[in-house]
């Protein structure tokens, strides 16, 4: 990767050599294998240099021959975690043309939930999305395997930039929405004594908001306790199949019935 000509500092690792090694002890690998395993334990407030040299048993300064910043770890992890999805996807990819009907599609639900999957491993990958570049190779050729997934489906040019931004927009807001609920129904929960517990204290208030949206609260109302991992997984089954249905009447310049 090239370095910057400005005389500052790129804004991505990527875009600057890797350093040779040094220290027998270390690499730029075992660096960012710790900071992810910190990450999964603690998340992105306990992600350190000092805290990963510890766990490493090597001194702080010497981490930086390989890594120069905290932001240069979070998006070397990052990276790292996406290589996880490869493997799912790039074995659906077929360089001969035309997929067979029906089998884009089964690689693209592929991808989505193993994206799913991995994120809710590793949930700190969501607080730094937005604020870290993706130009990995992990990433880079993870979007390169659903383009190509999507070209064989018959998507060309913008369209397939907007499907699979379709596809992996759908991923994101649907874990970010599960682990809200998760946490909320954990906190609720335990204050309250448990689910149930928490739904008969609540019950003044659920009649009001039956009273003034009868739908909802017939909803809200529904069924017994409700597992928020299962019914997530549900839903999220429910909206991706909504949203290939859509691809699939939009396919190859098909406008939609």
């Amino acid at each position: 990767m090239p370095s910057s000509t400005s005389g500052e500092p790129p804004f991505s690792v990527w875009l600057r050599p890797e350093r040779a090694r040094r220290d027998r002890r270390l690499s730029r690998e075992r660096i960012v294998r710790a900071a992810v395993a910190l990450l999964d334990a603690e998340g992105v407030r306990g992600l350190s240099m000092r805290r990963v040299a510890a766990d490493l048993e090597v001194t702080a300064g010497s981490l930086y021959w390989y890594v120069t910043t905290k932001d240069e770890l979070m998006e070397l992890a990052m990276d790292e975690v996406l290589g996880e999805v490869l493997g799912e996807v790039l074995g659906e990819v077929s360089e001969r043309g035309p997929a067979p009907e029906g089998e884009w599609r089964t690689a693209l639900e592929r991808m989505a939930r193993g994206q799913r999957a991995m994120l809710l491993r590793h949930p700190w990958m969501l607080s730094d999305l937005a604020s870290q570049p993706n130009l990995g190779p992990n990433a880079l050729a993870l979007a390169d395997a659903g383009l190509r997934l999507l070209a064989t489906a018959g998507f060309r040019d913008g369209e397939l930039d907007a499907a699979l931004a379709a596809i992996t927009d759908h991923v994101v807001g649907a874990v970010a929405a599960e682990i809200s609920w998760r946490t909320v129904t954990e906190r609720t929960g335990a204050r309250a004594g448990g689910t149930a517990d928490w739904r008969e204290r609540a019950g003044g208030f659920l009649e009001r908001v039956a009273e003034e949206y009868p739908l909802l609260g017939r909803r809200l109302g529904a069924g017994g306790p409700v597992d928020p991992g299962a019914e997530s997984e549900r839903r999220f089954a429910y909206a991706l199949g909504c949203l290939l249905d859509g691809l699939e009447a939009r396919r190859g310049g098909r406008p939609p019935a």
